[in-house]
């Protein structure tokens, strides 16, 4: 499928499901929480706004892009009428050159549309793994195209009015990413997860696929003791992990 405007789908906040943040990022949850709704009810002007939304940097698996969509889900919930758009930043870069200008320029166009298509829409945009689309200026890695690119997304950012609009970013690679975007986008670091989230991910799952309580006892041992090998264990992990030992184990509920 082409990338453009007519295929980008927003989603009600309403038909997020439901999903249990982890304690260790619970704080964020709420900070970003917290914040939007302000943002969304403020009457003052654009430029008294000191940012435009968030990233959050941190390792892949760690929950970055779940906790945004869980905002999105609650807020909608306290204030109604919130919609969300998931880009991922590498189906925005394309080798073809000015193809990935244009399709940064769609998603700024399918911005401004659900505005006339939506009554008092609230907005919450996350580009995915920015930095494989807003590649540091002074980076190796950066051509020209990027430059291109990120000039586009800095005008943009700076017509939004946070008072309807809020710019998500996640990155695993904050050193590629362009200065003038970290300037404009408030940052919030997700480092390790702790042993004690990741064994409530684990039991969450042994709930639900475990019935015998001696087995989901010793396989939720066995799952603790490969994570603690693991020198940054993440959500993924955990639940990877979980799903192959219960099937190694032959406890897996029918």
């Amino acid at each position: 499928m082409d990338f453009n405007q007519d295929n980008i789908k927003w989603i009600s906040g309403k038909t997020i499901p439901e999903v249990e943040i982890i304690a260790d990022l619970k704080e964020y949850e709420n900070l970003m929480l917290n914040t939007c709704e302000y943002f969304f009810k403020v009457n003052i002007t654009m430029s008294s706004f000191p940012f435009k939304g968030f990233i959050l940097e941190g390792p892949p698996g760690t929950g970055k892009t779940e906790l945004i969509k869980q905002v999105v889900r609650k807020l909608d919930r306290r204030i109604n009428n919130v919609y969300f758009l998931f880009i991922d930043g590498a189906t925005i870069a394309a080798p073809k050159w000015g193809e990935a200008e244009k399709r940064l320029k769609d998603v700024f166009h399918a911005i401004a549309r659900i505005k006339t298509e939506v009554k008092d829409p609230k907005l919450i945009i996350l580009f995915d793994d920015i930095e494989s689309l807003m590649i540091s200026r002074g980076a190796d890695l950066a051509k020209e195209w990027h430059y291109s690119i990120n000039s586009i997304l800095f005008h943009e950012l700076d017509s939004l009015n946070p008072t309807n609009t809020i710019i998500c970013a996640t990155t695993n690679r904050i050193d590629l990413v362009d200065e003038a975007i970290k300037t404009r986008l408030y940052p919030l670091t997700i480092n390790t997860i702790s042993i004690e989230s990741l064994r409530s991910i684990v039991k969450e799952i042994l709930d639900v696929s475990i019935q015998n309580e001696k087995n989901k006892v010793f396989v939720e041992e066995k799952i603790m003791t490969e994570l603690k090998k693991y020198p940054k264990a993440t959500i993924r992990d955990a639940r990877q992990i979980t799903v192959i030992e219960c099937i190694k184990s032959g406890v897996w509920s029918s």
